[in-house]
């Protein structure tokens, strides 16, 4: 069964309400995480999934510390992992201590073998998703955004600030979920949507 894509059209940047060109993006079908992952590798390699996962922990330990050292970590089948860094603006390095530098983000960058084996990616047009503005994380962090000010969301309004259709915004918002940004409160028509806070997120 291969991947779903949706057209989208991009923000105008002008504003005039001139029609944008159309792409194509794929249509996420949710989150893959640790335990699903170790034990697909367990199916095909024979190890416990225990093992599996355990070996899949360290890597993620290992990573991180050799980022925490300054180095590019790169898995020849899979990619190379990098930071970057973020400061305040300056002319003349005198400017800039050390503690103004701080962490900004993880950086990956996919092996060419890995980007082989995705050429051949079988793709099939999602009927129920219509095109739209913005994209998916565009689209997630319009609405966190209004979470600032707002107490919770429904599909219905997620709907309306996005311009997407039905399947498009439950879909966004079980990632939401899976991600642990926003939790589900209610049943059926009286569902809402409201953020978790940073205490819960721990």
């Amino acid at each position: 069964m291969g991947a779903k894509y949706a057209l989208y059209e991009n923000p105008n940047p002008k504003g005039d309400g001139k029609k944008q060109p159309l792409h194509a993006r794929i249509v996420p079908k949710g989150t893959i995480h640790t335990p699903e992952i170790a034990e697909e590798i367990a199916d095909s390699c024979g190890y416990s999934t225990a093992t599996t996962k355990g070996m899949l922990d360290a890597l993620a330990k290992v990573i991180s510390k050799n980022l925490r050292r300054g180095y590019t970590v790169e898995l020849d089948d899979l990619g190379s992992f990098s930071i970057s860094l973020k400061c305040r603006p300056v002319m003349d390095k005198k400017e800039l201590r050390s503690w103004s530098v701080h962490f900004n983000n993880i950086h990956f960058k996919g092996s060419k073998k890995l980007k082989q084996r995705l050429t051949a990616i079988d793709l099939e047009r999602d009927s129920d998703a219509g095109a739209t503005s913005y994209s998916p994380e565009q689209r997630k962090g319009r609405m966190l955004r209004m979470m600032d000010d707002k107490e919770y969301f429904t599909a219905s309004e997620y709907m309306r600030l996005n311009g997407c259709n039905r399947t498009t915004a439950i879909r966004d918002l079980n990632e939401l979920m899976e991600d642990g940004r926003i939790k589900k409160l209610g049943h059926g028509k009286a569902v809402l949507y409201v953020p978790v806070n940073k205490k819960e997120q721990v």
